[in-house]
């Protein structure tokens, strides 16, 4: 699962075109002003996701409900280790394995705040050529989600959890205007050269608020 896993998410994040991707559809270029943490956004001397740090690439996926290193390659490596092993003994390590059932609680948790109909109205500001970024990761969700609803034996994802799954379905209808105010400013912010500091304040405050209303960073 970890090979398989690993594979599909260096596929995609070093694929061709991703991290142009990421840069458009994401508020990572304001992330990276806003100087989070002791270090810099980026390492010296690099370009593209080698000089990228973790918090604001995490983050970045975060804020646009894309969720993406949370899960993304999981669906790939349970499909990969089902093909081999047969559904019976994955869904035995998820009953009888502490460990795995852990792993597979996490990785259900951020596919249910992960919501793609909002992290296409981001994907609208990369443009044509770019937004065909987001099928692979459209093909991977849905992937995950069948093969993690099967483990569970659920019709929705945390069935089994119902107060976070309540939590979180009565937290986004107060987030997701918030997402729509960000994706405005967003474009109106670039097409000044990232030079209005009145609206790089209006971001920050968005970003703050899809954080406490997310209750995460990433």
């Amino acid at each position: 699962i970890a090979a398989r896993s690993l594979t599909a998410y260096r596929e995609l994040v070093f694929g061709p075109g991703l991290v142009e991707y990421s840069r458009a559809a994401t508020p990572l270029d304001v992330i990276e002003r806003m100087h989070i943490g002791s270090r810099p956004a980026a390492r010296a001397g690099g370009d593209g996701i080698h000089a990228l740090r973790a918090i604001p690439w995490v983050f970045a996926w975060t804020q646009t409900r894309h969720m993406l290193p949370g899960w993304f390659g999981f669906g790939a490596g349970l499909q990969a280790a089902t093909e081999l092993h047969g559904a019976g003994l994955i869904a035995e390590m998820a009953a009888h394995w502490p460990f795995f059932g852990h792993l597979i609680d996490d990785v259900e948790a951020m596919l249910a705040r992960t919501d793609l109909e909002i992290a296409g109205h981001y994907d609208a500001l990369a443009g044509d050529v770019l937004r065909a970024q987001a099928a692979p990761i459209a093909r991977e969700y849905e992937l995950t989600v069948a093969h993690v609803l099967s483990l569970r034996g659920a019709a929705r994802l945390l069935d089994g959890d119902p107060t976070l799954q309540r939590s979180i379905q009565l937290r986004n209808p107060y987030i997701d205007p918030m997402h729509l105010m960000q994706v405005d400013l967003l474009q109106r912010w670039r097409k000044t050269g990232r030079e209005d500091q009145a609206l790089f304040g209006a971001l920050r405050a968005t970003i703050n608020g899809i954080v406490q209303g997310l209750q995460a960073t990433g």
